[in-house]
């Protein structure tokens, strides 16, 4: 004796295909492999990477104030150049600052990290900063590719 007649079109369509789309969870794991990526990339350029200063070129304010618990934050946007071998290679990063606005003299330096076989590959390097970065993006894509294996 059937209690429940799932042989009704919608509910068979469904128990037929329940398990057979997979887009979000291959969605979930390339952002994983992605974050993951990126981390080593940033442990590589820590690791084996030259530090030297970079001389900013430009230095701006984009948009307003963040809409954040800490007030008076602000993001700012900078390119930097640095030689290496008579060649010069650029390179850009955001910070988050106070509101005051420093004005690009000519003489600002950062220190950053490239790599010297491929110094196309730089960022900036902030020893802490960087490494608190490298351990949180290298979490969130393990945590990622680790929840796709538990979704059914």
């Amino acid at each position: 004796m059937k209690i429940y007649n799932f042989d009704i079109l919608p509910f068979r369509f469904y128990m037929e295909t329940k398990n057979k789309n997979n887009l979000g969870k291959w969605l979930i794991l390339s952002v994983g492999i992605l974050f993951t990526f990126y981390s080593i990339f940033l442990s590589v350029l820590v690791l084996y990477g030259t530090e030297t200063n970079a001389k900013i070129t430009s230095y701006r304010q984009q948009l307003g104030e963040r809409n954040e618990t800490i007030p008076n934050q602000y993001t700012y946007l900078y390119s930097y150049e640095f030689n290496y071998k008579g060649k010069t290679y650029s390179g850009n990063g955001q910070k988050i600052g106070s509101p005051v606005f420093l004005k690009n003299n000519g003489n600002s330096f950062i220190a950053i990290k490239f790599l010297p076989d491929f110094p196309q590959l730089n960022t900036a390097y902030q020893e802490k900063k960087t490494i608190t970065n490298i351990l949180i993006t290298i979490v969130i894509g393990l945590g990622l590719m680790f929840i796709t294996t538990k979704m059914e």
